[in-house]
């Protein structure tokens, strides 16, 4: 009798054992698993530089150069993969005029690479532009034209660690409207009422770089 009951409760505490091992492994994936993807979702950036706008053409006529700024609200989907809103301006008082340029877009961050390049990424985005400008129509002719079409944008930067989770980011960017018609301008310019803006600077980013306790670099990459 007695070794039977010592027997059942042998079996009971081998069995909660097992379940105690179980549950711990369980956990322990989990925390592995959530390791993976990034603590905070959010990512957020802003920034300023300098850049040049006006509208498109073939000789840069009533192009400027002056002060932009360049604001980003996303979402990480991924530890490398960023969807957001993008929204880049230009503002430079001329001798003929203001030059006003913005730009929204939803656009796509991606970081495809490993190693020393972990934090480099590669910008795409689709949405509108707008652009004011002053147009020289003739030699001593300047019409104030504004312009509204789709836009593209591509861009490039580099996210240097700072304090976890933010980051300092050098970056360049091209924007570019399409679908304008061609506009009769001085000097047989070939300038089409579309709206360019390239610009380079630094932002403020404040992103998750993915797995806990990894704060200067992105998750590794597939290649890696």
């Amino acid at each position: 009798m007695q070794v039977n009951v010592i027997s059942c409760v042998t079996h009971r505490v081998s069995r909660c054992v097992a379940l105690t091992v179980a549950l711990c492994a369980a956990l322990f994936g989990a925390r592995q698993s959530e390791a993976q993807t990034p603590g905070i979702r959010f990512f957020g950036a802003i920034g300023g530089g300098v850049g040049k706008s006006g509208p498109a053409q073939s000789l840069g006529q009533d192009q400027f150069s002056g002060p932009t700024a360049d604001v980003i609200l996303g979402y990480a989907l991924t530890t490398r993969g960023v969807v957001g809103i993008d929204v880049a301006g230009f503002h430079k008082n001329t001798p003929f005029g203001t030059s006003r340029t913005v730009f929204g877009t939803v656009t796509l961050l991606g970081y495809p690479f490993g190693s020393v390049l972990s934090n480099l990424f590669l910008q795409g985005g689709v949405g509108v532009g707008n652009g004011n400008f002053p147009v020289h129509t003739s030699a001593s002719v300047v019409s104030q034209t504004s312009l509204t079409h789709p836009a593209l944008l591509v861009a490039l930067g580099y996210d240097v660690p700072i304090v976890c989770p933010v980051w300092i980011t050098p970056f360049f960017q091209s924007y570019g409207t399409f679908g304008g018609h061609r506009i009769t301008s001085f000097a047989n310019a070939h300038e089409s009422a579309n709206v360019i803006l390239y610009h380079a600077g630094l932002r403020l980013t404040y992103s998750h770089p993915g797995a806990a306790g990894q704060c200067r670099h992105r998750a590794p990459a597939l290649t890696e």
